[in-house]
């Protein structure tokens, strides 16, 4: 069962050779897109005794001027490796195990691996380095490497320039931290029960202590001005009896410490400590004028023995309840202003969240519990704006959604942007005014083909340009850009016309993912950057750059899955990696978008050796007449002669994955996998399903049974010898469809979903009553159990056991919470007392998926022998 807030994704990694120092790989590929035909009979066939052969290709990083390329390949027995390749062609690098891959422009790279060594690479010259010891490590623009390490039990700072060998050493060093804007190191010490704290300018090589005390445990969480001109750290008391935490901000230029001690401040709160975390971290200003930190109130750990008191009235439930603890349990945020020496306490219990304005002197203020209880998983919100140097707070959004992707604030303070209404706003912060910015342009900004109950959300708000001038916004195929007062707005692509969608490219992971304490923060795109774009539609995937001057500039649109796309910073030149069911991902090169792509690396060569399946796009119609697709993959080695057992796997809508290569393994978490059944000779089906609000169950059925019909009439399918298996919701469907029809051989069903009455009623691992999942969300009920009791039976697998005659295989984990394992059992109990064929699989200790390899292994090998004994007539498994 999927959350709003959950997703579950598995990463296979699997063996590699990985001890030899230097390769090249020249692998000629040949993609065929013809399945009538067989293939090559001089090929192996795949056993799991082979499937340790295959690995997981990562793309790390691009050199400067594209002239190296670092990559890893990962593996399930841990044994990953990273490699450096010349983008000219020989030579390879190999580093066992290694991660943390850096390049200083074309000559070095340095890598770290468990055995905390640090490996020094020369590209020039291949001479290799190797640093024991070393803890952390940080490099310079201009060849000079900062790492901690230890030596004879004590951790010592080097700061080293790589090409002059020129060194700078200092003794019993805690930890530092380095800003490349400033060019200087902060780095903390302990010696003889001194603790210090100081600060090193690159530059001139000088060091200036900012502090140091014997009553003083030590200096953390260290926190540096974007542009390097100040830090803020935290000083820990070595007697926290009788001196409390405080905090330190230090002016780079002009050597001056302020000094934030509770201790001395009259409405500092009782019985709150200053920390740093997360949600409430120790951050400056962008103007250096103010400090954000973290309060937490010091409180008595819960006694669990006490009864428990579970009132109707109470905005949460009891276990959301005891969590916050009336939102004394929340850590707040307050400002200190160092100049003035006084601060404020931003969040408090009637305010716990916020969002910082852009420039940092405001902030936005709600509460969750303002319209609790309600059914949905987010509760909607009032907004309020106050300025941090008054206090005084202002509403200026009531009523709105309370998911994090609706509102945000823009990078220069000026703005609140909201959806609401199907339409993009903006709340000036200066005028107070509201402006609705989509409203003229006659396109839908919202999803509106979702078929969850609920309303429809936007498809993404990923920017502004510089000085807040205009914001980017997605429909469903294209990439606006609106002025901010509405005057102008224009397609940046033209994904309408060829139903292609296009999304921008965030350039750093670190900056996409970053938080504005309960909000996101939106990434700022300059004016006349280059923007990279991902392009893809149901059959083609691809990336082009645009910016202002040339517009849309294409680099690659295939019929491949392609991912993973890092250009150089200096020139045109590009990597990315491209894929599709019977082809291995591979590492590919081009100069500029006009010249000839190379391929660097082919990863699974030993893919070539063995019979192996191909995927195909399959078109189809429900019984109302809507047009859905399904991906068919056909068994290795296929024959059109011969008639194949099929398996159909479930989970709402899977086309998107045509084109994925799918490594083979017995290490699964849901214990499926496609490349292990077509290699044994099956037919694997993934049917997208259209939900009717209200009957979940039976347009699983309708899109299920009509997708299946039409394989079986254009594939050699043996109709009798059909296998369906899902997982979570796809537990749910799978379970359902065998109690509507007989037209499946057997069934598995993982973690699955079988009562909505009781499952209705449960308060899952999220802390919240279930009634959003099923009025709201996945389940798609549109309506609470009370206002639809007869479809919420309608819908249950376990109120129609009695029809089912399908053999069915159920697992579930025994510490599943998202979907408790009652839900399986209680279904096993029906089938046991209608005298029903069915295996139950309770795993100890697991979740919703399995995460134990020796679980993965267990569950994956009884998968595969339950569909062969039943689909493939296989002797019956012990």
């Amino acid at each position: 069962m999927k959350s709003k807030n959950t997703k579950y994704s598995v990463i296979k990694v699997i063996l590699f050779p990985n001890r030899v120092r230097m390769c090249t790989v020249m692998t000629t590929l040949f993609l065929t897109s013809f399945v009538g035909f067989g293939q090559n009979n001089s090929k192996k066939q795949l056993t799991p005794i082979d499937y340790h052969l295959w690995s997981s290709l990562k793309v790390e990083r691009l050199s400067e001027n594209a002239k190296w390329i670092s990559f890893s390949l990962y593996y399930e027995n841990g044994n990953d490796t990273l490699f450096v390749k010349s983008t000219k062609g020989a030579p390879t690098y190999s580093f066992p195990k290694a991660s943390k891959g850096t390049f200083s422009g074309d000559r070095w790279f340095l890598a770290m691996n468990p055995k905390a060594e640090l490996k020094i690479l020369n590209l020039l010259t291949s001479k290799q380095e190797t640093l024991e010891g070393i803890i952390k490590y940080d490099l310079k623009e201009d060849e000079v490497i900062i790492l901690t390490k230890k030596q004879d039990g004590k951790k010592q700072l080097l700061i080293r320039n790589l090409r002059t060998n020129k060194t700078i050493l200092l003794n019993n060093i805690d930890n530092y931290w380095y800003n490349p804007k400033s060019g200087s190191i902060v780095y903390s010490a302990k010696s003889e029960n001194i603790a210090t704290i100081a600060i090193i300018d690159l530059r001139d090589k000088r060091i200036n202590t900012i502090t140091s005390s014997s009553d003083t445990a030590g200096y953390s969480d260290i926190a540096w001005q974007d542009n390097g001109n100040s830090i803020a750290f935290l000083e820990q008391p070595v007697d926290r009896k009788t001196k409390r935490t405080c905090i330190g901000y230090y002016k780079i230029s002009e050597q001056k410490l302020f000094v934030f001690n509770p201790a001395f401040q009259e409405d500092f709160p009782a019985d709150t400590e200053i920390m740093s975390s997360s949600f409430a971290n120790l951050q400056i200003a962008q103007d250096g004028q103010r400090v954000f930190f973290g309060l937490q109130k010091i409180s008595t750990p819960s006694d669990i023995t006490q009864v428990q008191i579970w009132n109707t009235s109470d905005t949460f439930i009891y276990p959301s309840k005891v969590q916050i603890d009336n939102w004394d349990k929340i850590p707040k945020v307050a400002v200190w202003w160092p100049e003035q020496n006084r601060f404020r306490c931003i969040t408090d219990n009637e305010f716990p969240h916020l969002m910082l304005t852009g420039d940092q002197k405001q902030a936005l203020f709600f509460n969750p519990q303002r319209y609790e209880p309600q059914a949905n998983y987010d509760g909607n919100l009032d907004f309020y704006i106050s300025e941090l140097s008054t206090g005084k707070r202002k509403l200026v959004l009531e009523n709105q959604s309370g998911n994090s992707q609706w509102t945000s604030v823009s990078p220069a303070g000026k703005y609140v942007v909201y959806f609401k209404n199907k339409h993009w706003w903006v709340y000036d912060i200066l005028t107070g005014l509201h402006r609705n910015l989509t409203k003229e342009l006659g396109v839908s900004f919202s999803d509106n083909e979702s078929d969850w109950p609920e309303e429809a959300s936007p498809y993404g708000h990923p920017g502004w340009t510089d000085g807040d001038k205009t914001l980017f916004v997605y429909d469903k195929y294209d990439i606006w850009s609106i002025a901010n007062d509405g005057s102008t707005a224009f397609r940046l692509t033209n994904g309408r016309e060829n139903q292609t969608t296009y999304r921008i490219v965030s350039r750093s992971k670190d900056e996409s993912m970053k938080m504005n304490y309960d909000g996101t923060c939106k990434e700022l795109i300059g004016a006349n950057d280059r923007l990279l774009t991902k392009i893809e539609s149901l059959e083609h995937t691809g990336y082009c750059f645009w910016d202002k001057k040339n517009g849309l500039q294409p680099l690659l649109d295939k019929k491949m899955h392609t991912s993973q796309f890092i250009a150089s910073q200096r020139n045109e030149a590009h990597v990315y990696v491209e894929e599709n069911f019977n082809a291995p991902p591979r590492l590919l090169f081009k100069e500029n978008r006009n010249a000839k792509e190379r391929v660097l690396f082919q990863s699974n060569p030993q893919h070539f050796k063995y019979n192996w399946g191909t995927s195909k796009l399959i078109t189809y119609a429900n019984s109302k007449g809507t047009v859905l697709n399904g991906i068919l993959y056909y068994p290795a080695n296929y024959d059109a002669d011969k008639k194949y057992p099929m398996i159909v796997h479930l989970y709402e809508k899977q086309s998107k994955e045509l084109y994925n290569y799918v490594n083979p393994s017995v290490n699964n978490p849901a214990g499926f996998n496609i490349a292990n059944f077509t290699s044994k000779g099956y037919f694997v089906f993934l049917p997208d399903i259209a939900y009717e609000i209200g009957n979940p169950g039976s347009s699983a059925v309708d899109c299920v049974v009509s997708a299946t019909r039409k394989v079986i009439a254009c594939e050699p399918v043996d109709s009798s010898l059909i296998g369906l298996i899902g997982h979570s919701f796809g537990g749910y469907e799978t379970d359902y469809i065998i109690t509507q029809t007989n037209m499946f051989k057997t069934a598995v069903a993982g973690a699955a979903i079988t009562d909505y009455v009781s499952g209705y009623l449960y308060v899952s691992d999220m802390q919240r009553p279930n009634f959003w999942h099923y009025e709201f969300g996945q389940l798609r009920m549109g309506k609470s159990l009370y206002e639809n009791y007869t479809e919420y039976l309608q819908n249950s697998p376990i109120y129609h056991a009695e029809k089912v005659h399908t053999p069915l295989l159920s697992w579930a984990g025994e510490q599943d919470y998202h979907v408790h394992y009652y839900q399986s059992i209680e279904f096993h109990l029906a089938l046991r007392r209608l005298g029903k064929v069915n295996t139950m699989l309770i795993y100890p200790g697991e979740n919703h998926v399995l995460m134990e390899e020796k679980n993965q292994r267990d569950l994956t090998e009884r998968i595969e022998q339950w569909f062969d004994y039943y689909l493939k007539r296989v002797k019956k498994p012990k």
